[in-house]
Parts: C-alpha cells; structure tokens; sequence
C-alpha cells in the first residue's frame, strides 16, 4: 500500500499525519523537529513510503536537507 506523510513543522515538535493514497488518515503523531527522529519514526512507523511533505518556514530546509541525507523521499 502507498503512504504519504505530511509534517506540520513548528520550533521543537513536528506534527506527522499519514494517509493512503486514497487520503485516509492511517496515523498521527507528534515527534521532535529534528531529522534524525523524523527519519527514525518515519522508517519505524511507515515502510511503503512514497513521499514526505513539509510546509515552507524557517526549518524547512534544515529538514529537508537532513531527512534527504537520512534516504526519506522528501
């Protein structure tokens, strides 16, 4: 099954929403907005992952680039 995950980024914690490729909610969770813990969680939580979107702001690129070097499809 094909999942996306979606990350509501603020200062200290990123809120995750994973859906199917049909948009049902299959999860929600919030980690720290770090990209270790992120790529820790996302490998953890979602194995048929397609593809991570982040919203634009201040750590977008710092999590971008982190979970890119983690191998998460961002």
């Amino acid at each position: 099954m094909s999942i996306f995950a979606g990350l509501d980024v603020s200062d200290k914690s990123t809120h995750i929403c994973v859906v199917d490729a049909e948009g049902g909610v299959l999860r929600r969770d919030v980690v720290a907005s770090d990209p270790e813990a992120l790529a820790s969680w996302l490998n953890r939580h979602c194995p048929d992952l397609v593809r991570v979107v982040l919203e634009t702001g201040p750590l977008s690129t710092f999590l971008y680039h982190g979970l890119v070097e983690r191998g998460i499809p961002v």
